[in-house]
């Protein structure tokens, strides 16, 4: 009897031990590592196109400096984010909504799309409709070649285009091909714009505090090659904007 009350104890024992040290349920019970590295705030793995660039996520969260060295902004139509770089480095990372035809490339007035290529910030307008304003260098010579093809600017206006372009300048916005493409306030929520890319109040604050006129600009679709041949169906944000009136441009 004292041999079985012995076996039983032992049992008891060594289950109980079973359930507190490592065993073969240990596997199951094992916790997830986490790390204390925090994390991105987007994906960024396909944001700046082709290029190289390199990113420290903690200037993200930094004052900037005013201006900022050697600043350059790169927009992403399709993740409606605008990065903000200094050299290759990433400062800050901004949502935006652009107009009712938000992926697709701008070829005339009154298309409601944005452009894309490689612009400048042209000028800054502090008494902006929508708070403030930094306009984009469109139409480009890219632009204007296009234009000039398909017969909506004349060559004088071509040249006009271009003289802008090579000497800094704002080019003609009041062609066929259009113009006045801002990065501006107003606020965020669908695709409200006539083409421009519209920010936060404070978001363009900060942008208008640190860059300057000639400060890069690069729009980027985010689409792949074959993916930009097919007509794009309305979006939600595009379809929410067919029940509000177009604001007017700055």
């Amino acid at each position: 009897m004292k041999r079985f009350v012995c076996k039983v104890a032992c049992i008891l024992v060594l289950a109980a031990l079973g359930i507190t040290l490592p065993g073969c349920g240990d596997k199951e019970r094992k916790l997830v590592r986490y790390s204390l590295k925090p994390a991105p705030l987007f994906d960024l793995s396909h944001c700046y196109s082709n290029s190289k660039w390199r990113s420290n996520l903690k200037y993200l969260y930094q004052p900037l400096p005013k201006p900022l060295n050697d600043a350059k902004i790169v927009v992403n139509k399709k993740r409606h984010i605008l990065y903000l770089f200094s050299g290759d480095t990433l400062m800050r990372i901004y949502p935006i909504n652009l107009g009712p035809d938000p992926l697709n490339d701008k070829i005339k007035a009154g298309d409601g799309r944005t452009p894309e290529g490689r612009y400048f910030i042209c000028n800054k307008n502090p008494k902006s409709k929508y708070y403030k304003s930094l306009g984009i260098s469109y139409p480009s010579k890219e632009d204007a070649k296009r234009g000039l093809e398909m017969g909506f600017i004349s060559k004088k206006q071509y040249e006009a285009i271009v003289y802008a372009i090579d000497h800094g300048k704002r080019p003609p916005w009041f062609t066929r091909l259009g113009g006045a493409v801002c990065i501006h306030g107003g606020g965020i929520g669908w695709d409200w714009t006539r083409g421009c890319i519209a920010l936060r109040n404070a978001d363009v604050q900060e942008l208008f505090e640190v860059t300057r006129v000639g400060t890069p600009v690069i729009i980027i679709s985010g689409l792949p090659k074959e993916e930009k041949r097919i007509p794009q169906k309305p979006s939600l944000l595009t379809t929410a904007n067919s029940v509000h009136k177009h604001r007017s441009l700055d």
